[in-house]
């Protein structure tokens, strides 16, 4: 671009004083405008402001001779219309003279007078004298009736089973509390055995209801249905009266106990 040796330092020199001519060239021409002063590196020097001085005012006692304004006033002009003046009619004033003041009577309020209400007399009536009848209960004709007179329904605790299982279980007492093993148990309703004919369970055959426990599979779900339950002889004589089974259809009362006990020998 510059040339080579000799020739290229000497086009290098004549450039850069060709720029800073034109450099002096515009500083001269911002300087003659006024756009920066001259010289634009050296401080202004500080501004002192004048102080005027004003001088006081001189007061004298010289007197204000007073001046008098002479105002014409209106003269009015006489009239030849005489004015009629009324004049007022005194009223009648009425004066009220208070007469004597009624002095108010208390008057005294009846009070109320309480009657008595009658009061009932009780009156007891005759007991006949002697002894009370005692009424004899009819005795069963069955050797074994339902403990307590009820069902007991609750959740399951035999089995796994939980809640996809239905069924009734108990156990069978003797005269002295003890537990009879080799009765049977026979449950009808509900479809079970072949044909509707029932089944029948053996007492003892389930402990964990206890030494004559027994249980028997109704259902795999819960549900409403009517099931009847009685006991029989190891013979498979009827020993106590059919005990009716309805399910309540709740999970927590899964399993219906029905206990037999021994009233009477046989």
């Amino acid at each position: 671009m510059f040339g080579e040796g000799r020739n290229r330092v000497f086009n290098f020199v004549t450039v850069f004083f060709l720029v800073l001519t034109i450099a002096c060239l515009v500083l001269t021409a911002v300087f003659a405008a006024g756009i920066v002063p001259v010289p634009f590196l050296a401080p202004r020097p500080p501004v002192i402001p004048q102080v005027a001085v004003v001088p006081s005012p001189t007061i004298t006692n010289t007197p204000i001779p007073p001046t008098w304004t002479f105002t014409p006033s209106k003269t009015p002009t006489p009239s030849s219309t005489p004015t009629a003046t009324s004049s007022p009619t005194p009223s009648l004033t009425i004066t009220s003279t208070p007469g004597p003041t009624d002095t108010p009577t208390i008057t005294p309020t009846a009070s109320e007078t309480y009657t008595p209400t009658p009061t009932e007399t009780f009156t007891p009536s005759v007991t006949p004298t002697g002894p009370t009848p005692t009424f004899t209960p009819t005795p069963s004709p069955f050797p074994f009736v339902l403990q307590g007179n009820s069902v007991v329904f609750t959740a399951n605790f035999a089995n796994t089973a939980g809640c996809a299982w239905q069924g009734i279980g108990g156990q069978v007492f003797g005269l002295s509390g003890e537990g009879l093993t080799g009765y049977q148990v026979r449950i009808t309703g509900g479809g079970l055995g072949e044909g509707g004919a029932g089944v029948v369970v053996m007492t003892g055959s389930n402990t964990l209801y206890g030494p004559s426990g027994w249980e028997q599979f109704v259902a795999g779900q819960t549900n409403n249905e009517t099931y009847f339950v009685e006991l029989l002889s190891p013979q498979g004589t009827p020993i106590s009266p059919t005990v009716q089974v309805t399910f309540p259809n709740n999970c927590a009362q899964n399993l219906a106990l029905v206990n037999f006990v021994q009233t009477r020998p046989y």
